[in-house]
This record gives structure tokens, sequence and C-alpha cells, in this order.
């Protein structure tokens, strides 16, 4: 997949849908693209995770103790959280079919939104919005 066509993916995502062209782009510049065949492991369970992930083509599975805990698609994110505080996620998570992410560190993250503040904001605002949601379903 090209950049422009990564940036595109990156503009449906709700993290990104406000930043700037230039800001997708510089981010997917120090992305990490990462290829996982079929019942290949991204992460394990036990493995505290500081990056953020995004499905780029493909489905991972998310599973724990042979129950499925969540799926995750194309233009879907792992660790959007994590990767500003690390943590173990809550089950290990493997690829169902071929399955293309990018990989983006925290280092990288922090860089790329001191250069492109309205990156951060976006971010920080989708945030803000789920803690949001998952406050009134309590």
């Amino acid at each position: 997949m090209i950049t422009y066509e990564k940036v595109l993916v990156l503009k449906n995502v709700a993290l990104f849908e406000k930043a700037s062209e230039l800001a997708l782009s510089d981010l997917i510049s120090v992305a990490e693209e990462h290829l996982l065949k079929s019942g290949e492991t991204l992460l394990e369970a036990d493995e505290e995770n500081h990056f953020l992930y995004v499905v780029l083509s493909g489905l991972l599975e998310m599973s724990k103790n042979k129950k499925i805990l969540q799926e995750f698609g194309p233009r879907q994110l792992i660790g959007e959280t994590t990767v500003f505080s690390p943590a173990n996620l809550p089950g290990s998570i493997k690829a169902k079919e071929k399955t293309c992410v990018l990989r983006i560190s925290s280092e990288q993250l922090y860089r790329v939104m001191a250069l492109h503040p309205t990156l951060a904001y976006s971010f920080l605002e989708e945030l803000s919005r789920r803690v949001r949601l998952s406050e009134k379903k309590d």
C-alpha cells in the first residue's frame, strides 16, 4: 500500500479524521508496516504494549483462554490507550487471515504530535469522547 492510500485509511479512523494529510503523511513515514500470516501472533496477553497499531487490511482476533474477546478489521486501532501508558492487553492478538498493520511507537507518535498539534488535539478529542460514552454505559 502506498503512502497516499495509507493516508486515506487513517482519514477514516476516528482518532485521525480531523488531522491534516501532512500530519498523517508524517505519521506514516515513521510507522513500521507489518505483514502477518493467518495464525501469526501480533501480541501476547502478558506482553506490555507501548505501540499503536492501525489495521490496514485483514482481520485480527483478541482472545484469552480460547474465548474471543474482540476482532479488529481495517481502520481499527489496537493500543490507543496503552501507547501513552504501557500496559498488558487483556488477551493475545492473532491474525485470522493475512493482515497488514502499521505500528507506531509512543516516541514516534509524540514526535509527530509535537510537529502537528492538531493531530494531538484530534487524538485527545476522540479519547475524551470514548470516556464519556463509557461513563454513560455505567
